[in-house]
């Protein structure tokens, strides 16, 4: 049995399933968006190409660490919506 003092309230438990939602998001949103090979200057003028040159080791390398980082936010998305949806169900 958890000592008094460790107690955790409904409301750290939700505070921190805030906190890992956002943080999540935040790595969702710069790794996920940041995977495109478009050349976003001559696309805003309207003369974009989509080319998709042969990627270089450092390439692929970057590519794994955005598809990890985007997998691992999307766990924190959920485990914080889980810490939230727990902590309303844990009485006062």
């Amino acid at each position: 049995m958890l000592l008094p003092e460790l107690a955790v309230s409904k409301n750290l438990i939700n505070s921190v399933g805030v906190a890992f939602a956002s943080l999540g998001a935040f790595l969702v949103w710069r790794y996920l968006t940041e995977i495109n090979f478009a050349d976003k200057e001559a696309y805003l003028r309207g003369e974009g190409l989509l080319t998709v040159p042969d990627p270089t080791q450092d390439d692929i390398k970057r590519l794994r660490r955005s598809i990890i980082l985007s997998k691992l936010g999307l766990a924190m998305i959920l485990f914080g919506g889980v810490l939230q949806v727990v902590s309303n169900h844990i009485s006062s």
